[in-house]
């Protein structure tokens, strides 16, 4: 286990735990809750140093934990520099449900995107054209060739594919129950998507839009491919012969 400390200008703003070396590099991370990733931006993540403690168990490394934010004060009780959100020791390790219910309350009243101002400023920001346009079309980086080539190749490893194989084995999201907590949630009257829905059906360009999407002859070609893919196995016929 590891208990690291992340300083700038010598004056340490998180302390946090993990079982990766790696977690403990400041550039591999976004950070650790709003206030950490906020000081993060603005300090910039090669600004960062690194303190890293090496302890042999979980029990030792929370202690460790609790003991250095005591140390070193919250900035949200008023008691020192760093932007931790809670006193330690919790951490997401085998954690009860209990714990996991606390830890869920803390976070959600310590999130400021629940206040009715931020949330509309971040309504605001992402609707704007400028953000809009960096996601959109060709600018989506899912659509980059080096993109597109590293995640082919990394679903061509056979480890993680098994690996995300794994997290769906066992998984009751098509049991009957859960297809029928499905269609409530869809049946809902208070269910914002199903206005949403009515406004996207009727309107004109939209409508339009998926029109031409649909006719396009690469899409005609996928679906026809995949059409006959399914009738090739309900047929038991070996669709690449």
């Amino acid at each position: 286990m590891f208990v690291y400390v992340w300083k700038h200008n010598n004056t340490p703003f998180y302390v946090g735990m993990t079982k990766s070396a790696g977690r403990t590099n400041p550039l591999n991370s976004g950070g650790r809750g709003w206030l950490c990733k906020k000081t993060i931006q603005e300090i910039g993540k090669i600004n960062i140093v690194s303190e890293v403690h090496i302890v042999d168990s979980i029990e030792k490394a929370k202690e460790l934990e609790k003991e250095l934010i005591f140390k070193y004060g919250r900035i949200q009780l008023g008691t020192g520099t760093l932007t931790n959100l809670t006193l330690g020791g919790d951490g997401s390790h085998n954690l009860s449900k209990e714990s996991k219910e606390k830890l869920s309350k803390r976070m959600k009243e310590n999130n400021p995107a629940r206040n009715p101002e931020t949330k509309e400023k971040i309504k605001l920001r992402l609707n704007s054209p400028d953000v809009k346009n960096k996601f959109l079309g060709d600018n989506n980086p899912a659509k980059r060739p080096e993109v597109r080539a590293k995640l082919l190749a990394k679903w061509q490893e056979p480890e993680y594919r098994e690996k995300q194989i794994a997290k769906k084995i066992g998984k009751s999201i098509h049991s009957e129950k859960e297809k029928q907590l499905r269609r409530e949630r869809l049946l809902d009257p208070s269910n914002p998507m199903r206005e949403q829905h009515k406004i996207l059906n009727i309107d004109p360009e939209i409508k339009q839009k998926r029109v031409n999407a649909l006719r396009t002859p690469e899409v005609q070609a996928k679906i026809s491919a995949g059409l006959k893919a399914a009738w090739a196995k309900r047929k038991g016929i070996d669709s690449s012969s």
